[in-house]
C-alpha cells in the first residue's frame, strides 16, 4: 500500500494467483480479545475472515483505491515451493461466537485512507534497516 502511495513498484510473486484470507485489523483485534477472555487455555484458535482473495486481485484493488496505474505491479521471481493457498479452519473461533464485523471492501478502503492520512507514521519505517531488508528481498528479482 505504501509503495502505491509513493508511486513505487509493487513486487508481485510469480503470477499473483496465490490466495490468502484477508481480515480487517479491528476484526483481528476483536478475535484476539475474545480468545483471551473466552478461549480455553492451551487451545489454538485460528483467526480468519473467510474472505479469500488472490494477491493480484488485492493489489489491483489497492491501486484502484489509491488512483495509481497497474503498471506499478512488478512481477518478481516466485519463491520455490510457494503455497498457492493458505487456508484456515476457524471453527473453534466461530464457536466462541466471533464473526468479522467489517465488510472487506469497505475495510480495505478505510485502510487505504488511513495510510494516506498517516504517512508520518509509516514513512520512517521505510528507511534505514527496513530499506536494506527490502532491497535484499526484492532487489535481484
Amino acid at each position: 500500500m505504501t509503495n502505491a502511495l509513493e508511486d513505487r513498484p509493487l513486487p508481485m510473486y510469480g503470477d499473483g494467483r496465490q490466495v490468502r484470507d484477508w481480515l480487517y485489523v479491528l476484526d483481528n483485534c476483536a478475535a484476539i480479545d475474545l480468545v483471551l477472555r473466552e478461549g480455553r487455555d492451551g487451545e489454538i484458535y485460528n483467526i480468519g475472515g473467510g474472505h479469500e482473495v488472490e494477491n493480484l486481485a488485492l493489489t489491483r484493488e489497492i491501486l484502484r483505491l489509491t488512483g495509481k496505474p497497474e503498471r506499478l505491479i512488478q512481477p518478481v521471481t516466485d519463491r520455490p515451493g510457494h503455497d498457492r493457498r493458505y487456508a484456515l479452519d476457524c471453527t473453534k473461533l466461530w464457536q466462541l461466537g466471533w464473526m468479522p464485523r467489517y465488510p472487506f471492501a469497505s475495510a480495505l478502503e478505510t485502510t487505504v485512507h488511513w495510510y494516506r492520512d498517516h504517512d508520518a507514521w509509516w514513512r520512517p519505517l521505510k528507511s534505514g534497516e527496513f530499506r536494506a531488508y527490502y532491497d535484499r528481498q526484492y532487489g535481484s528479482r
